[in-house]
């Protein structure tokens, strides 16, 4: 008798803000990448989030909060 399990993963790279004193700029969550990464189950994904580098910038990211 064989038994397979299967788990839907996905590789998640955090993030953490840039700035604790200016969370925001541009009315959007200001961003820089951490080098944690972490598989965690699909469903335990709240909502999907848009992330933009900010091109000025090299480690800068804004969440696109006008997406969804």
């Amino acid at each position: 008798m064989r038994c397979y399990v299967t788990f839907d993963l996905a590789l998640v790279q955090w993030y953490d803000y840039k700035d604790t004193r200016e969370l925001e700029k541009y009315g959007c969550p200001w961003l820089i990448q951490t080098s944690q990464y972490e598989f965690i189950p699909v469903e335990s994904g709240v909502e999907p989030v848009h992330i933009i580098q900010r091109f000025i910038k090299n480690d800068e990211f804004f969440v696109n909060v006008f997406m969804f």
